[in-house]
């Protein structure tokens, strides 16, 4: 069940995240080619794509977590003997869920206080506060995939170091 519901959150952020970089790279092709062959630029294109690209790269942050793929420092393995590497990489695991769970907490706040103060974006002046959702979900989406690599290790993934 668990492995289910993180491979099809795994899914969707990578079809979601493959969209924006598609939007990014048709913004800024328009863009260039707008300068170049009509002599202006689309109206906005720039900072549409900077918001593509935040969406993007927050859903990267999910998705490298799903891979296993996040950089991480190697001194403590070496303090531990590999008799514990399984404890240890539980304790690591939950540890980053909890982190990540406290940076969901602190971009709900973000999110909540740009909604309150009415920030908007640039050109369009859309509220900026459904764009900036994607960093709780990223951070809650880190902290649950975490949380289940720490209640069933065997989840980890492949590529992940054990």
């Amino acid at each position: 069940m668990t492995r289910t519901v993180l491979l099809t959150l795994q899914r969707i952020e990578e079809a979601v995240a493959s969209l924006a970089y598609i939007t990014v790279a048709a913004l800024l092709i328009g863009d260039v080619l707008g300068r170049e062959l009509l002599g202006t630029s689309l109206l906005g294109a720039q900072k549409l794509a900077i918001y593509a690209a935040i969406v993007a790269s927050f859903l990267g942050l999910s998705l490298a977590t799903s891979a296993g793929a996040h950089l991480r420092p190697e001194i403590f393995d070496r303090l531990f003997s590999a008799r514990h590497d399984r404890l240890v990489n539980r304790l690591s695991d939950l540890f980053a869920a909890l982190f990540f769970a406290g940076m969901g907490m602190v971009a709900i706040h973000f999110v909540a206080q740009s909604a309150e103060f009415g920030d908007r974006a640039a050109i369009f002046y859309f509220p900026l506060w459904p764009i900036q959702l994607v960093m709780p979900y990223a951070f809650f989406s880190c902290a649950f995939r975490h949380l289940a690599y720490a209640l069933h290790p065997e989840l980890r993934p492949q590529g992940a170091p054990a």
